[in-house]
């Protein structure tokens, strides 16, 4: 299943027999069947790189080259494009956050939440010597609020709340290079740790990480860049820096 060379950058769940992916390859967002791996819809033209839902309806992508995050309707199995919000720089991270948007910069580093009309609410810079981040490429968030961010150069998540004050920053030798990042629950993350070539859980509240796939070479994950966890499937779809590879698809509980 998703054998297709392609360079998948992102992947979010729809629901619970649908995909989303950010192809960068054809430069195109894809909507697929997570049963079959075919094809429901694709709109082309726009090299998306980040991806996040908002609702159950729409979609914000960014394109990392463009200064521009791209919103997309997702009904009844089909993809139409929306509006465009204008950013300040090349933004690679997005995450919904009730009805804002929630996005990532590296140069700087510094996060901004923005409402659907491109109104700043709330923006977070570094202001001194100790950086809280260095390059928070991944974003993703939970209903009640809370943003957490993974930053590949530093090797932690840290949590913040919807106005973009930090709470708090985990690490552990397991998160080496952290890429993707999805919730699967309340206070629990599931973290690429693409250095390491594994999949790492997170418990939020405690601070634990769990390596649950990578730990033997016949989980076969190399180089690990974004997931999605479906969890009336009880199956995880990982993507990789390896284009031969397509998506991985693994049995998880």
């Amino acid at each position: 299943m998703f054998t297709e060379r392609c360079e998948i950058h992102d992947i979010v769940m729809v629901s619970p027999d649908s995909l989303l992916l950010s192809n960068w390859t054809k430069k195109s967002l894809q909507l697929v069947n997570s049963r079959t791996g075919s094809t429901l819809s694709e709109v082309s033209g726009i090299p998306p790189v980040g991806i996040c839902m908002m609702g159950r309806e729409f979609a914000a992508v960014t394109s990392g080259c463009s200064n521009q995050v791209q919103l997309v309707q997702v009904r009844g199995g089909r993809l139409t494009l929306g509006t465009v919000l204008d950013v300040k720089a090349d933004c690679w991270g997005v995450a919904g956050s009730g009805d804002n948007v929630v996005v990532s910069y590296n140069s700087p580093p510094w996060l901004e939440v923005m409402d659907t009309d491109g109104r700043v609410l709330h923006q977070y810079q570094d202001p001194g010597a100790a950086p809280t981040f260095k390059s928070p490429d991944c974003l993703t968030t939970y209903n009640n609020g809370f943003i957490y961010v993974a930053d590949i150069a530093l090797n932690t998540i840290t949590k913040l709340d919807s106005s973009l004050k930090v709470l708090k920053t985990f690490s552990d030798p397991q998160l080496k290079g952290p890429k993707g990042i999805s919730s699967v629950g309340d206070g629990q993350l599931l973290v690429c740790s693409r250095l390491n070539n594994s999949i790492v859980h997170v418990n939020v509240n405690s601070g634990k990480m769990t390596t649950i796939l990578g730990k033997a070479d016949r989980d076969g994950i190399v180089r690990p860049r974004s997931l999605a966890y479906c969890p009336q499937q009880r199956k995880l779809f990982v993507c990789t820096d390896n284009e031969t590879d397509g998506i991985q698809v693994y049995q998880w509980e």
